[in-house]
């Protein structure tokens, strides 16, 4: 009973503090912001074409690989008034959607709403304007006729010109032949285009003026579209009347993406928001270009000098990334498409995986005169272990022998990098490992890359049957990991080396970007518990993820894209690594702070990164970035609810550290081999509860739950029959691991415990602009005597409580007061010492020592 009253009291609070709460549109994700200031950024997404900008600078369309337009602004004319409004300033909020994105103009007396919308596969854009009041208003759209190629690529002599039959502008490119058509049937009016002695603008545009239909609307639409031969009506021509059909074709895509996607309810509502929108963040990402195929590209963007745009071309180390988000969604055959395409540009010579690809890749032979197909070797490690995942999570051994030749080349590319001094892979002259910013002779990923690559090719070897391809991967194995402990392993700081320079002088920046050597074996477990203390300090923490360099660094800059920024990948990643090892305090911050970054610029996507002191956008950051959203999926799935599926087996871990203030949560959907398993956990008086719907053939299901630190197990049951079970203890939380078969219907698991006190942080969610508040909590141990110490760091008096939810009576404490909040649950406000801390980060450390006492049994 203790923990439906936090959740009723976070409720509470998120009501208050106005938590963003879904809009219906036919089941998919909708999210509203206002218009304030610059804005946010606009993307509607097709597999064909995109419209991506700011408004302040414009919008621009593309049908790849084509930028049509770009510069797209508008200007709203009202009878009787000589001077336009300008479009920027009505405008005041937008509406979001996968399938499109609305934007709202209120002016003194009319509002318009503008339906920015792309069809699913076809290279165009529809723009649809509604007016509604009392005057006549025409719109006037002003652009910068463009028809012009994705970086690094480039188009010269390109022509446009008004068609008066088509009601639009014509553009061509002579050379190959390109032609696109900007038209509006309601257009009254446009720049001329004439062959003209004076210099022709390249700004043009043309006037619309809406006209009213059946259900008293007035509208107007406008058409960009590349001219394909393969479009049933050429350059567009009608596509305006097919924007109903489109769209709803557009809805029903997105909405069976989430249909066939893994389904995740939690009390928290923007945390669900959150996890479905990196769902559909992700097949948003996927882009079909003419002549390469289909794949997922890095995220979207505003051009800026030489990037048009910024990354939405497509990277193999972003794709896999993104991969292991489909295999935690339970997309299988997305993931499948996406390592097949990744798979189709391997080197044939030698077996390495690609790093980036340009939509116009095909036009400017982009193999041999450009340095960025084949640049970084750390891709094909990484390659080697995504199929590894893929087959067991999957059970798709199939792929593997389909793939087996290519599979081969990638290891022995692999191990044509191993250094046999050391055996772990060096970086060739004139390649790069995983830090693209310093020339090393190997770094620390890389080498982290090489041992997971080894175990898994091992296990693709088995798959084949080849035993002696298998010992030969298990032998690397065994000698990279005894490596990475000799050679990676820094005493004096207490941290791993992040590589080596060519003369072989140990390189020291204590990156967090490798945190993943620590679950590799190499390391004793006072080096690891060494490393993450010091990961878990606000030397790194922040309220929005975990900074890419300490703040205590020389060469930290909070505002660099490289040294001190917060990255979403990296924080998600990191609190991955805490929560298996059992640290869900910094795991939680890590991961949980995250969640504002879906409403910090565009709604329902996450930026690439942002600053280490503020939180808002880093200079150069991407606002849409895929990795950062994939990996927030990930890090919930793997990290903070421990599913582990292995298909091929049948066999499911579900390993919870769910907050105190969450006493439910439901996965629904979640696939395990051929069956689609509901899992639904509850929390009450005592007891943890996973109820199994299991429609398909019987699963082995081994449950873990965190209970609380200091409780006493009571009894575990499954389908009302007693079931063995036992305490997994750790340093800062405690498990329970129950293994049984759920076979087909319905299987309960119950956990009985006593005593015990659970953890709470008390959090406020940054704003654009805030600095760091948030007490960050390093340790809870649970000695011997039921004693609760506590250590971590704060920044104020304000912001050095957490609450302690527990039915045992709390006798005494030193280091901070106590106060009741409700029946069972406590707040604590650590002291603060009398100094106070200057420099980057103004946390001070904090610690408190709690006696509790256990309720004496009645007779």
């Amino acid at each position: 009973m203790v923990r439906p009253i936090v959740a009723l009291i976070a409720g509470l609070l998120s009501a208050v503090s106005g938590a963003a709460q879904p809009l219906p549109t036919n089941g998919a994700n909708a999210w509203s912001a206002d218009a304030n200031g610059p804005g946010h950024f606009v993307a509607v997404h097709g597999q064909r074409s995109a419209i991506i900008g700011y408004s302040q600078s414009g919008l621009e369309i593309w049908a790849y690989p084509l930028q049509l337009m770009s510069g797209y602004q508008l200007r709203f004319h009202e009878a009787g008034r000589l001077e336009p409004f300008d479009g920027q300033a009505l405008l005041s909020r937008t509406e979001s959607s996968p399938s499109e994105v609305v934007r709202v103009y209120n002016g003194p007396d009319f509002v318009v709403r503008e339906h920015l919308f792309v069809p699913l596969d076809a290279p165009s854009a529809v723009i649809t304007y509604e007016v509604e009041g009392r005057p006549e208003v025409q719109i006037e759209a002003r652009f910068e006729p463009s028809l012009n190629l994705m970086w690094p690529g480039a188009l010269g002599g390109q022509d446009v010109g008004w068609n008066e039959a088509r009601s639009g502008y014509v553009e061509r490119e002579p050379v190959h032949g390109f032609s696109a058509v900007i038209r509006s049937p309601q257009a009254i009016g446009h720049d001329p285009t004439v062959n003209s002695a004076t210099n022709r603008p390249t700004v043009m545009g043309l006037l619309m003026e809406p006209r009213r239909e059946e259900d008293s609307i007035r509208r107007a639409r406008l058409v960009i579209a590349e001219e394909d031969v393969r479009m049933p009506v050429s350059g567009g021509s009608g596509l305006e009347d097919q924007t109903s059909k489109l769209r709803a074709q557009t809805d029903a895509h997105y909405a069976s993406v989430l249909k066939d996607a893994v389904e995740i309810i939690t009390p928290d509502p923007d945390v669900n928001r959150a996890l479905a929108a990196s769902i559909i963040a992700v097949e948003e990402a996927w882009v079909c270009a003419p002549q390469i195929g289909c794949g997922i590209v890095a995220g979207y963007g505003p051009s800026r000098p030489a990037r048009r745009p910024q990354y939405a071309w497509y990277f193999a180390g972003d794709g896999l990334i993104a991969v292991e988000s489909l295999l935690a969604a339970g997309r299988y055959e997305r993931a499948r498409d996406e390592l097949e395409f990744i798979a189709k540009y391997q080197n044939k010579t030698n077996g390495m995986i690609w790093h980036e690809i340009s939509t116009s890749a095909p036009l400017i032979d982009w193999e041999k005169r450009y340095p960025y197909m084949y640049v970084h070797v750390d891709i094909t490690l990484q390659y080697l272990s995504a199929l590894a995942d893929y087959v067991e999570t999957t059970g798709d051994t199939a792929f593997v022998g389909r793939h087996w030749a290519g599979i081969q080349a990638a290891w022995r590319y692999a191990r044509s990098l191993v250094d046999a001094t050391t055996g772990l892979p060096s970086i060739p002259a004139g390649k790069e490992g995983q830090n693209e910013q310093t020339v090393l002779r190997d770094d620390v990923s890389l080498s982290s890359a090489w041992v997971d690559a080894t175990k898994a090719f091992g296990q693709l070897a088995r798959v084949q049957h080849n035993t002696k391809l298998a010992q030969d991967a298990d032998k690397a194995h065994e000698i990279a990991i005894r490596s990475l402990r000799s050679n990676y392993w820094d005493e004096k700081s207490g941290f791993w080396f992040g590589g080596h320079s060519a003369s072989g002088e140990p390189f020291r920046q204590q990156r967090p970007d490798a945190a993943e050597i620590l679950l590799q074996g190499a390391f004793t477990k006072a080096q690891i518990d060494q490393a993450l203390d010091r990961l878990a300090t606000p030397d790194y923490q922040t309220d929005w993820g975990v900074r890419s360099l300490s703040a205590l660094h020389p060469d930290y800059d909070p505002n660099t894209y490289s040294s001190g920024a917060v990255w979403g990948l990296g924080s998600s990643g990191v609190s991955t690594i805490f929560w298996k090892e059992h640290r869900p305090f910094t795991a939680w911050n890590a991961w949980h702070g995250l969640v504002p970054w879906t409403m910090l610029d565009s709604p329902g996507h996450m930026h690439e990164v942002l600053a280490g002191d503020l939180f808002h956008p880093e200079l150069e950051s991407v606002p849409e970035q895929t990795w950062s959203s994939a990996s927030f999926l990930s890090g919930a799935v793997h990290g903070l609810f421990g599913l582990d599926v292995q298909g091929s087996r049948r066999f499911l871990t579900f390993a919870p550290h769910l907050p105190a203030s969450w006493n439910k949560v439901v996965i629904n959907r979640l696939r395990v081999g051929s069956s689609r398993v509901d899992l639904h956990v509850t929390e009450d008086s005592g007891a943890i509860m996973l109820e199994i719907d299991n429609p398909g053939m019987p699963i082995t299901v081994d449950f873990e739950p965190e209970i609380p630190l200091g409780a006493r197990l009571t009894g575990a049951e499954v389908n009302n029959e007693t079931a063995p079970a036992t305490v997994l203890q750790t340093m800062q939380d405690q498990h329970v691991k129950i293994v049984t078969v759920a076979r087909t219907g319905a299987t309960l698991a119950v956990v009985r415990y006593s005593g015990g006190v659970r953890i709470a942080p008390v959090e406020t969610a940054p704003r654009p602009g805030d600095k760091s508040i948030n007490l960050k909590l390093v340790s809870a141990h649970w000695n011997d005597g039921d004693v609760l110490r506590l250590s971590g760091y704060a920044v104020d008096p304000a912001h050095a409580a957490i609450d302690l939810i527990t039915t045992m009576k709390i006798a005494t404490v030193q280091g901070a007061d106590v106060t009741p909040i409700a029946k069972d649950a406590y707040r604590l406000v650590f002291h603060l010492p009398a100094s106070v801390k200057t420099g980057p980060v103004a946390y001070v450390p904090v610690q408190a020592t709690a006696k509790l006492e256990r309720a004496r049994p009645t007779d």
